[in-house]
């Protein structure tokens, strides 16, 4: 069956494609979710369906999204076909079972509907869905497998739900980090950030795990991504001092005695790693120019007397930066995530002798690390895909990715037996807001429902509404509400990672970047129109976006500078000489943007042209998730920020006319999300940010048998 045709249940036509229903002369068009549940149903009829199976084939398994997305899409498949055709009943409940299809599901190739082009009508005898769907898939595969062959080497995903073998390892509060494991798989050396403490090194006896942990170091740097020698007498990890010093150090344990070895990207994660022969290590460094910043990967000769260095060549992408770095057990190659031109994050495989570079994945917006297998030809990784980072194994003699469905699951170890280590961080978050004009500042509140993710709110004065990112539909999509959460109603249907939703000053517009297709694109959303258009600029990867004074221009980034474009998309060259990631234009049309250390605020003048220093020195933990506030009613001209210091996390604000800092609120360590924005209510003295639900981290375990092949 051609994929394009459609099906009937009853007098209605399903569009797969089109995701639409028909019925004689009315359609409606539904959410991709609703139209895939729908199929399933039809699929299995008479059968039923239970609520467990429906959120693993429709939701991936995601119970924590499925479970009000299941209810929410049956109400709205009953009430659409409830409008169609209201004589007949389609979907039926079955207590303490899940639905089931009332309507046997037919198909013909060609059906005539008012409104359609007249076609001549073959009748054939019908068929069970069940030999469609199956036709479907088929086609549907073979179709993606030609399409890839085509465009890359690039695999599909394979599901492979590991959850219910996991095993926790620690469960102290705070943060534990980065697990590493001795070759006799007898100690695991992990970094701990203990509740108002550095990030220091602990070591752990698996074999004794009743034992306490053993400190290691007891600095105030951040050290992490340590790796064992192979005589187990020395560590050697990273270690980080306020972003401004970065080194990579040898740790004998025995004596605690530190040599530093070299230095490493203060701007950027990093990470390094020993082979499987005790002789070499691996480590990132950074590079700057005038072009800007970017990493080399280094190979640390570890039997010479005097260590030596030499650098793996570059043949291609040189101006990239990578983040994560593991060995092949034979050390000729090296799996690294590299951050791309378009915003996403793949993982390469580089040969260590001449620096050839082979791309492995497609579709990532973040890796957060990769480890090979000790004996098999596979790597780990933790990969972000539509806002949700999970585990992946990537077989490479099959050429196989296979997700794990562990939510969370970050930085991966792997032991010499081939059990699986990792830190589980679950990323879910949520709206919350602080009353920041109180004598005694308010505990912060949930301002939308915590069944969902949401994040990126923007205010809009004018409308009186929030623009966020939310995953209520099953997807991340551009939503908007009242400030109390109220008159929820969804914008976008991309099915895409959304950042960044930015309200232009009259509230007809939103402005929004999206990854797409492997690509970073610029929307628009219009109010007057009702749907959303790529606003082409020519760009590989766009930063946050902000509105000119008058609503009629943007301001966007290509990460280097911050361009102007007018709406019929005609670039009007740079918005300011200096470099930056993000500028916010004032309702004066003054252009305010961060330096690119994040530790000043600039402001260039709309008559003059003169950029000058606006805040000489302040804490930004980047340079675009801060808030500007105009002075009105009563209140004064103010800037507010997310401010990290090491373990130390506060929301802050500047006001313009004291001249002065103060702190809104300290808050627990990873309680927000510092990229992810903040926004202002004024009539309501709300401070809106983005909080994580779950800031503990502990470390898990998956052992070897458990693991997929």
């Amino acid at each position: 069956m051609n994929t394009r045709e459609p099906f009937l249940i009853a007098q209605c036509k399903v569009c797969l494609l089109e995701n639409k229903l028909t019925c004689v002369d009315m359609e409606v068009v539904l959410q991709p979710k609703f139209i895939e549940l729908l199929c399933l149903l039809a699929s299995r009829y008479p059968d039923a369906i239970t609520r467990d199976e429906l959120i693993e084939k429709v939701w991936d398994g995601n119970h924590f999204v499925g479970e009000k997305a299941l209810t929410n899409a049956i109400w709205h498949l009953r009430k659409s076909f409830k409008e169609l055709d209201p004589s007949q009943s389609y979907i039926e409940t079955l207590r303490k079972t899940g639905y089931r299809l009332m309507v046997s599901p037919t198909v013909t190739p060609s059906v005539e509907v008012k409104g359609e082009r007249t076609k001549k009508v073959q009748v054939f005898k019908t068929k069970p869905v069940y030999v469609i769907a199956l036709a479907i898939l088929i086609m549907v595969a073979l179709s993606l497998y030609i399409l890839h062959s085509w465009r890359t080497s690039i695999p599909a995903v394979q599901p492979a739900n590991l959850s219910g073998f996991i095993e926790p390892v620690t469960s102290s509060p705070g943060r534990e980090l980065f697990p590493t494991i001795s070759n006799d798989n007898h100690f695991m050396v992990y970094s701990w950030r203990r509740p108002g403490r550095p990030t220091n090194l602990y070591l752990r006896d698996l074999f004794s795990p009743e034992q306490g942990v053993k400190a290691l170091t007891n600095t105030e740097f951040v050290e992490g991504r340590a790796v064992f020698s192979r005589d187990l007498q020395r560590l050697y990890y990273y270690r980080r001092l306020n972003n401004q010093q970065c080194e990579i150090v040898e740790h004998i344990i025995r004596s605690a005695e530190i040599k530093v070895l070299a230095n490493c990207p203060t701007s950027f994660a990093t990470d390094l790693d020993v082979n499987s022969q005790g002789t070499e290590l691996v480590f990132i460094s950074e590079v700057r120019n005038v072009s800007g910043k970017h990493t080399v990967l280094n190979i640390l000769d570890l039997t010479a007397a005097k260590p030596t260095t030499r650098q793996i060549p570059c043949l291609d992408m040189c101006n990239t930066y990578d983040e994560s770095v593991a060995f092949s057990p034979d050390a000729t190659q090296l799996v690294v995530s590299r951050h791309l031109p378009n915003g996403n994050e793949e993982l390469y495989l580089i040969s260590v002798a001449s620096g050839e570079a082979q791309p492995l994945t497609s579709g990532f917006i973040d890796i957060r690390g990769v480890d090979w297998h000790p004996f098999k030809n596979q790597v780990v990784f933790s990969g972000v895909k539509l806002g949700e980072r999970r585990g992946y194994v990537f077989n490479l003699d099959r050429g196989t990715l296979t997700d794990t469905k562990i939510k969370g699951l970050s930085y991966p170890e792997y032991a010499t037996d081939g059990s699986l280590y990792f830190h589980q961080w679950h990323i879910d978050s949520a709206l919350m807001r602080i009353e920041t004009n109180k004598s005694l500042v308010s505990s912060p509140f949930p301002i939308l429902s915590m069944h969902f993710n949401m994040r990126f709110a923007d205010y809009n004065r004018t409308r009186n509404k929030i623009a966020f990112v939310s995953n209520e539909s099953g997807n991340h999509e551009l939503w908007i509400a009242n400030p109390d959460g109220t008159n929820r109603e969804q914008l976008s249907n991309l099915q895409a990672s959304i950042y960044n939703p930015i309200w232009s000053y009259d509230g007809r517009y939103i402005a929004y970047t999206a990854h797409v297709d492997d690509e970073n694109k610029l929307f628009i959303y219009d109010f007057k129109k009702l749907s959303s258009t790529v606003f082409a600029t020519g760009f590989k990867f766009h930063g946050k976006p902000a509105w000119g004074a008058d609503s009629q221009s943007l301001l966007v980034s290509d990460k280097t500078y911050v361009y102007r474009f007018n709406l019929e998309g005609e670039n009007l060259g740079k918005a300011i000489e200096q470099p930056a990631y993000y500028a916010f234009e004032t309702e004066q049309q003054d252009v305010v943007f961060a330096n690119q250390d994040a530790s000043k605020l600039l402001i260039k003048d709309h008559i003059t042209g003169i950029e000058s220093v606006l805040v000489a020195d302040i804490n930004l933990s980047n340079r675009f998730a801060w808030y500007y506030v105009h002075a009105r009613d009563g209140l004064s001209e103010k800037i507010f920020y997310f401010n990290v210091n090491q373990g130390d996390y506060r929301l802050s604000f500047y006001d313009l006319a004291t001249k002065q800092h103060q702190d809104v609120m300290r808050l627990p360590e990873r309680a927000f999300s510092r990229s992810s924005g903040l926004t202002f209510i004024p009539n309501l003295d709300w401070l809106v940010y983005t909080a994580y639900k779950s800031p503990q981290i502990d470390i898990k375990r998956i052992k070897a048998q458990d693991l997929p092949e």
